[in-house]
């Protein structure tokens, strides 16, 4: 005899969105299903449009009328909070991936060769069956009369649409069983495979290419040939290969993913950035509208000259010509997320943009966007904003102690400096035993002071994190790490206040590395300049003003070194200390345990 187990509601709300249409469109789309069929049947609202390709061809971009696009919305958050994890492959189309983390994959001293693939007809070669498909199996298991309601909510004649905002994830859903049998062919030949879109691209470390994999590629004379295994693989999924985008790179010349180089890191071609430069340079030179109306001139020229190349005013549905301004903030922004926010390249380029803009603002109404640069010192001026005298004062057994040092804001970390400045050098008490109010940073020039307090401190390793005890500290900017450890011969500025007086600026003095050494363990250099009193909890950096060592110890009457310790040491002792953090915080939020 068979026992009926009752539904949960949770169960049975999930059982009835599967299989009943008037609850389904009622709680998922927050539509009647009267109202919904009205919509989609006999054809879904769509405006259609074109926009030309590099290659001179159209693309038609089919983009859902509002009132759809509104019930489109509400399926893609239903499918996001439904789906399983996007493979480690796919990087088109997927939270915190981009072109950037897909060239990342590849980017490696032991790729030498790159096969880029393109799927032909990407979105419309995804049929309304094979989204139907999707509705139909696990995780969704919608029922065949659901499946086929929001599939037909989700296509136009018969295919996905290029333009509706479902068709992404849709079509990363499509291809999971294509990425997982392209990650078994790579993975059996020891190559890596990643998809953004409709981008394959397949990287391998065999050296020569007559050891490539045969049933992938072979390159022979300059000819590329993709292997059998590789093309019946990819149209048993019901793909074609564009024959005229597949090319194989070696890395004797330039390897290129997803239009990113990957040569040595994730990089933009110098064309790209050149481009930016002349646009910035006509615009200082010149005046943003003689700047204007030359781009204009040289966009239709292009066009004129060569319409398969890339004119502007073919990337618009209006056909016009974007603003410069426009056009300069989108491709700054592109370098951004190519390089990272904090590269010298990118800052130095978005520092001149704002400056334009700002320029303009002054003498008309004009309209831009600035593009986001974080407050990192880059120049000596700057360095100024990020550095302070760091005094303690104090009693100990009846007498005045004290101490004196710099410190410098670093990264989002605080204010660091060495333990040995806010301790007293005698006695060794602490300075924790002193009140806070006594410890302070000051600016030199100014005078102005601001309270701190000690978060961390480390006597092995001659360190000490401060942080602000102030809501209103110096708005001040902050150092970041050198992208590379410092060597022998390599030069440097150290900065720092030996013996500090008011009004007085901060030393940067130039010196030369001598020796790269460890000692107790941890790695130290020593400069070919003098390391004063007052100096110690200094930066040292580079000719970027990156930060690549902290002053420690200065030699006198002939003993010891000037040495400073190397910031690959102090970002390690800094991580261990978050992490240390991370724990202690899991731990007190822990439940008791049950006695």
């Amino acid at each position: 005899m068979a026992v009926h187990v009752p539904l949960t509601p949770s169960a049975l709300h999930t059982l009835l969105i599967r299989n009943n249409l008037p609850y389904m469109s009622r709680h998922v789309l927050g539509v009647s299903y009267d109202t919904l069929q009205a919509m989609i049947y006999p054809l879904p609202p769509y405006k259609t449009f074109a926009l030309m390709k590099r290659n001179g061809t159209p693309r038609v971009i089919h983009e859902p009328r509002q009132r759809l696009k509104v019930l489109q919305e509400r399926v893609l958050a239903f499918l996001y909070e439904h789906a399983a994890p996007a493979k480690p492959c796919v990087h088109g189309f997927t939270p915190k991936r981009s072109i950037v983390t897909n060239a990342q994959m590849h980017c490696s001293q032991k790729t030498q060769h790159l096969l880029n693939i393109d799927i032909e007809d990407f979105f419309p070669s995804i049929t309304f069956y094979r989204v139907r498909g999707v509705f139909q199996k696990k995780p969704f298991e919608f029922s065949f009369p659901v499946a086929t309601v929001l599939a037909h909510l989700c296509t136009f004649s018969g295919v996905l649409p290029q333009g509706a905002p479902t068709s992404p994830l849709l079509s990363n859903l499509v291809c999971r069983s294509l990425d997982r049998d392209l990650m078994t062919l790579a993975k059996r030949h020891r190559a890596t495979y990643t998809r953004y879109a409709d981008d394959l691209t397949l990287s391998f470390s065999v050296r020569r290419a007559e050891s490539l994999p045969s049933n992938i590629c072979s390159f022979d004379s300059g000819i590329l040939t993709l292997g059998h295994e590789l093309q019946a693989l990819i149209e048993h999924h019901s793909f074609r290969i564009n024959p005229n985008k597949s090319r194989l790179s070696t890395r004797l010349h330039r390897l290129e993913v997803t239009g990113i180089t990957i040569n040595e890191f994730p990089n933009i071609k110098r064309k790209f950035t050149d481009r930016i430069r002349g646009a910035l340079h006509a615009w200082d030179k010149y005046g943003y509208d003689h700047a204007q109306l030359e781009w204009e001139r040289r966009v239709n020229k292009a066009a004129e000259e060569a319409y398969a190349k890339r004119p502007w005013k073919r990337q618009t549905r209006t056909r016009t010509v974007p603003a410069l301004k426009n056009v300069l903030w989108g491709k700054l922004l592109y370098v951004r997320m190519v390089r990272g926010a904090t590269n010298t390249l990118y800052l130095r380029l978005a520092e001149r943009y704002n400056a334009l803009c700002a320029r303009e603002r002054l003498k008309s109404e004009f309209v831009c966007s600035s593009v986001p640069i974080d407050s990192i010192v880059r120049n000596s001026n700057q360095a100024k904003k990020a550095v302070f005298v760091v005094e303690w004062y104090g009693e100990l057994d009846g007498k005045d102690v004290g101490g004196l040092g710099t410190a410098f804001k670093y990264e989002d970390v605080g204010l660091i400096t060495c333990e040995h400045v806010i301790k007293h050098q005698d006695h060794g008490p602490y300075a924790d035993d002193i009140p806070r109010s006594e410890i302070f940073v000051r600016d030199a020039e100014t005078d102005e002071t601001w309270p701190v307090r000690i978060v961390h401190r480390d006597k092995d390793h001659d360190l000490a994190i401060l942080q602000f005890d102030t809501a209103n500290p110096p708005v001040s900017r902050h150092f970041i790490r050198g992208e590379k450890p410092i060597t022998v011969n390599e030069s440097g500025v150290l900065i720092g206040f030996p013996n500090p007086t008011r009004g007085r600026q901060a030393n940067q003095v130039n010196a030369q590395v001598v020796n790269v050494f460890p000692r107790a363990g941890l790695p130290r250099f020593e400069i070919k300049e003098r390391i004063r009193q007052g100096n110690s909890g200094g930066p040292f950096v580079d000719e970027n003003y990156r930060v690549v060592g902290i002053a420690q110890q200065g030699a006198e009457q002939g003993k010891g070194n000037d040495e400073c310790l190397c910031i690959t040491e102090v970002n390690r002792w800094l991580d261990a200390w978050k992490t240390s953090l991370v724990v202690a915080v899991a731990v007190a939020s822990a439940p008791d345990p049950i006695p």
